[in-house]
């Protein structure tokens, strides 16, 4: 079973002056078998560090990991059975595509080339080899669509193109499990959203175990079985991408995870009327009294007229088309607010003019004070 778990696993790095800088603190992580696993965080939150102590590119200061139930953090890389897709393709660019797919294989016949260099039937052997090579070549790239691609040299492919080139070389080495650290990255948006389609569908279709990393939330909660959200080395929340975004851990979860991000507030909460800057809505959430930060999703806000007895006035800053929604940025006593709004509803509304806003208490999320404030229970 390619399972990956790690127990308390940390890593720390010497800095200037003796200094020592924590990259990851104390992950505790279990990835099933034939899981889309996504570690999803800002720069520097320690998401490709743990990746890279996974694929045994960096050791780990502290704790252990297994790999199919083996323990492998004193296991070098190649020792590991795992593939690990890089964010710059790391193609040879003087091999064609059939060599660079078919390059892992290579390199397998070539350790056990020796030991059956003095046998008898040594000719016939290499040649069944190539055979099987050669097959499971066609193969992985039938599945990426790269048939017709095989002659072709790096330089000669799109970006897409040598993503997928990228991807069937781990395929074609079938190992136990799969290391992708932001792939997608130096792709345009049209074609990220297709290569992470095809990536969601090789999944389904292989069964394996993926391990992926990328800063796109968007991207993670796209392809994700399971989102792990990291923040300064440590995991935020593990849990599917839904779970993420409908009840986020604490407050980073909740500002990093959905597009545009969830309006957070601070202020008091003190019988079902929130206050913030002196200024109230009556929000009737719960009988719980105490300072706190109020969260709620930009689609969950209402728009109403400034007149409604107990809606917020807000002044429309700015107002951003995106086809099927409109975005509306908001001015308030309370800060600078997100609503998101229908498309067919856009027409009603002008930058420089006035409305009202309500939320409804089904709608709000509440969090302890801090960076990192844990959700309040009961919301």
């Amino acid at each position: 079973m390619a399972t990956v778990t790690l127990r308390k696993v940390g890593k720390v790095y010497q800095g200037e002056g003796g200094r020592t800088v924590r990259a990851v603190e104390a992950v505790d992580l279990a990835i099933a078998h034939g899981e889309f696993c996504v570690l999803v965080g800002p720069s520097g939150c320690g998401k490709s560090t743990t990746l890279r102590m996974i694929a045994g590119l960096e050791d780990l200061s502290e704790g252990t990991l297994e790999i199919g139930g083996k323990r492998v953090d004193d296991l070098p890389a190649k020792d590991r059975d795992i593939a690990f897709v890089f964010q710059n393709y790391a193609l040879y660019p003087h091999l064609t595509v059939q060599e660079n797919i078919a390059f892992g294989l290579e390199t397998r016949r070539a350790h056990r080339s020796a030991l059956v260099a003095m046998c008898t039937g040594a000719s016939a052997e290499r040649t069944a080899e190539s055979t099987k090579i050669n097959a499971r070549v066609a193969e992985v790239s039938k599945t990426l669509a790269l048939d017709a691609l095989l002659e072709r040299y790096p330089r000669e492919l799109s970006g897409g193109q040598r993503q997928r080139v990228a991807v069937g070389r781990a395929i074609a080495r079938d190992p136990k499990v799969f290391l992708f650290d932001e792939p997608l990255s130096n792709l345009d948006a049209r074609l990220r959203i297709e290569t992470r389609t095809e990536l969601r569908t090789l999944h389904r279709r292989l069964q394996a175990t993926i391990v992926y990393v990328t800063h796109d939330q968007e991207e993670a909660m796209t392809l994700a079985d399971r989102l792990v959200v990291m923040h300064e080395g440590k995991i935020q929340q593990n849990a599917t991408a839904q779970e993420c975004y409908e009840r986020p851990a604490n407050r980073f979860v909740a500002g990093f995870i959905g597009t545009p991000p969830m309006n957070l507030v601070d202020g008091q909460m003190e019988s079902g009327v929130f206050t913030a800057n002196s200024v109230s809505m009556p929000i009737a959430a719960g009988p719980f009294r105490r300072d706190c930060t109020l969260g709620v999703r930009p689609d969950r806000l209402r728009i109403v007229s400034s007149e409604q007895p107990g809606a917020l006035s807000a002044t429309i800053a700015t107002i951003e088309r995106l086809g099927d929604r409109t975005d509306l940025a908001l001015d308030t006593a309370w800060g600078r607010l997100t609503a998101r709004v229908d498309a067919a509803l856009a027409h009603h509304f002008r930058e420089g003019t006035r409305v009202g806003v309500t939320v409804d208490a089904k709608d709000t999320h509440y969090f302890e004070r801090g960076a990192c404030g844990v959700r309040i229970d009961g919301s």
